[in-house]
């Protein structure tokens, strides 16, 4: 009876919580009403709603001093660059349709999203092949995985976003009233 009850807590709990999604997608527009207040994307926490995998092929000699976690996969050494889902960025460059998203610091350490057709920020690579996007990162190539592709940005959500602005329209003043 015990478990039977534990059960249904759990489910109703994980329900409650899931129900109230703290993130949503980040859309174009949202950043033109950013644009509109006169904000900018650089002040904007994002996240990304899937976790992202970045590969690369390396030699024996290049082994010893790569960062991040290094697999020996059929003969190859490869390094890989994990980014976990809903991992914290930011905003360290834009253009019209594109908006680079570190989660490191680092001068080249990005990731750069682009605008796609269901009005969010996915993630982009220079070149796509077979799902797998080849990208510049800290100066070198990597490859996203191709579960990976389908990453878009996200921001908590809040219900205080709609900015609501309080105009007074004056007729002004004559003497004596």
């Amino acid at each position: 009876m015990k478990k039977i009850i534990t059960v249904i807590v759990g489910f109703v709990f994980l329900i409650l919580f899931s129900s109230c999604a703290r993130t949503i997608y980040f859309t174009q527009d949202m950043r033109d009403n950013l644009r509109k207040n006169y904000l900018t994307v650089d002040k904007i926490q994002f996240y990304n709603s899937k976790k992202i995998v970045l590969q690369r092929n390396l030699t024996y000699a290049e082994t010893k001093v790569a960062r991040g976690k290094i697999n020996f996969d059929n003969g190859q050494y490869v390094e890989s660059i994990i980014i976990p889902k809903n991992t914290p960025g930011v905003a360290v460059g834009e253009g019209h349709n594109f908006i680079n998203v570190s989660f490191e610091n680092g001068n080249n350490n990005f990731l750069r999203f682009v605008l796609n057709s269901n009005n969010e920020y996915q993630i982009s690579a220079e070149k796509w092949n077979k799902g797998y996007g080849k990208v510049k990162y800290d100066t070198l190539t990597y490859y996203i995985s191709p579960k990976s592709s389908k990453a878009v940005l996200k921001v908590i959500k809040n219900n205080n976003f709609n900015f609501q602005k309080k105009t007074r329209r004056l007729k002004g003043r004559t003497i004596g009233k």
